[in-house]
């Protein structure tokens, strides 16, 4: 690897660490925004997810350099990004169904 080579590889590292340091800011922010002591709203767990979902694609791509790989492995990587994160999703709003927090009928 050349040295200019490394140089613009260590850059776009450090773009991809300050995307992730920024979107861990944002995700405890959307957390903080909710009251004292209670449940986090469905806002604040729903931009935490997106913001993991992000978070995920640029380790992937940038730190496990997923980007050079077939259309393929990344399909499948989402995939499996998904599915985690939309489990976590449908046990959020089942524990809220369950406590009652959230109704589906309405009030």
């Amino acid at each position: 690897m050349s040295e200019e080579t490394s140089r613009a590889h260590g850059r776009r590292l450090n773009r991809a660490w300050a995307v992730l340091a920024g979107l861990t800011v944002l995700s405890v922010g959307a957390a903080l925004l909710g009251p004292d002591g209670q449940r986090a709203s469905l806002g604040s767990v729903a931009v935490a997810l997106v913001a993991s979902f992000v978070k995920g694609r640029q380790v992937l791509d940038h730190f496990l350099d997923l980007r050079r790989a077939g259309s393929g492995w990344r399909g499948l990587f989402n995939a499996l990004l998904l599915v985690i994160l939309g489990s976590c999703f449908a046990l959020y709003l089942a524990s809220m169904l369950r406590s009652g927090g959230w109704s589906a009928m309405g009030p």
